[in-house]
């Protein structure tokens, strides 16, 4: 029910600001106008100011970590939460550069733990039903169930065993059938069938190399925008000169709004994008900007878009030196490697990229390839850290 609400949320937002275009979200924002675009955004900035600013005056906003580590020690207050993770999904909609899967997965985790302990259960059965509440969150919005239980053991480090295992599966997998008729079973990006040679090893190991660095980068300047977000009156000036930034790039550049979504899917659909490395490194900083300066949202689905482009650029390189390689499998490998790099999340990054793609899981191998030699760079870098 979360995941159907967020849906209804997002496309309510983006219908009001931009009108009522479904069939292709660059096409609805291009036909808003530049005008039209920038002035939503500045608006957003002031209210999403506003809103955080006061929200947070009054109320501990508990991550899902914190929701599951302080079970039975603090709760978390379920309005605030709800009005939080609202807000999140309202920004994206309006086109700000964030993810919106944080909010399925938070109110998934509140609504869990609530659950839980109307039921009386031992603490312990608590934190687990938390973290299923999450996975069962992101499983509804994206209709990525196998991907979403590999996120909460991965990720949220839920313990291995055969209880939480099937715990996990079936809020997974039940959370996306209950969502589906809603939220649909298609894709989320639209991708044709993509094959792979002994020739792809080579591919992956040439992007792994080259991409890794730029995950890294990316994941520590997100992970230092969300330690170092504004909270106090400082965020009423500096949230919305952020939103006016990218207000005033999209205002002609269309292609920076919303989550990433845009971006990706113009990329895997063979569209040209002039100067993509500058384009890649703009999204970049802009999830770094809203971020820092007080905004909420998640970095999956930036990342994913940026693990796309940056795929796609090594391929485009190996074709510059005569070695001549399928591009759609180059932004598989690049959008594992980057997912997996900033998640931390080896296994989750290689079904997220089927999963979002509809592919066969017959990619499996070169994506297990790339994803293991990411995570022992990552491993290595951490280590010298």
């Amino acid at each position: 029910m979360v995941g159907i609400a967020c849906r209804y949320l997002l496309e309510g937002v983006q219908g009001l600001a931009f009108g009522q275009n479904k069939s292709d979200l660059l096409q609805q924002f291009q036909e808003a106008g530049g005008l039209r675009r920038f002035l939503v955004l500045c608006m957003t900035g002031c209210l999403a100011a506003g809103f955080w600013y006061v929200l947070q005056r009054r109320y501990k906003i508990l991550s899902i970590r914190q929701q599951i580590d302080l079970a039975g020690d603090r709760e978390p207050a379920p309005l605030a939460h709800l009005l939080h993770a609202g807000m999140q999904v309202a920004i994206v909609g309006a086109g700000a550069s964030v993810g919106k899967e944080g909010a399925p997965r938070e109110v998934g985790a509140l609504l869990a733990g609530r659950l839980a302990k109307g039921f009386s259960l031992a603490l312990k059965e608590r934190k687990v039903l938390i973290a299923c509440g999450a996975g069962a969150g992101l499983a509804a919005v994206y209709q990525v169930p196998f991907a979403s239980s590999l996120f909460v053991f991965e990720t949220l480090g839920l313990a291995y065993s055969w209880q939480n295992l099937l715990l996990v599966l079936t809020s997974t997998y039940l959370a996306t059938w209950v969502a589906q008729p809603i939220v649909g079973q298609e894709a989320v990006y639209h991708l044709s069938a993509v094959s792979w040679s002994a020739s792809s090893f080579l591919q992956a190991i040439v992007i792994v190399f080259l991409v890794t660095p730029l995950a890294l980068v990316f994941a520590f300047l997100a992970k230092r925008a969300s330690h170092k977000r504004r909270k106090d009156g400082s965020i009423l000036w500096a949230l919305p000169l952020a939103f006016l930034v990218l207000g005033s790039l999209v205002a002609f550049f269309p292609i920076f709004m919303g989550n990433g979504q845009v971006l990706a899917q113009a990329l895997l659909s063979s569209q040209s994008i002039p100067y993509l490395p500058l384009t890649l490194a703009v999204k970049g900083v802009l999830v770094y900007l809203l971020l820092r300066n007080g905004a909420y949202g998640g970095t999956l689905t930036p990342s994913f878009a940026l693990g796309i482009g940056s795929g796609y650029l090594v391929t485009l390189l190996l074709t510059v030196v005569g070695i001549h390689l399928d591009p759609a499998l180059g932004m598989l490998l690049g959008a594992t490697v980057f997912l997996g790099t900033t998640l931390k999340a080896p296994l989750t990054a290689i079904a997220l990229s089927l999963g979002f793609t509809g592919q066969n899981w017959k990619l499996t191998i070169p994506l297990v390839l790339a994803a293991s030699l990411s995570y022992v760079i990552r491993k290595r870098w951490e280590e010298k850290q």
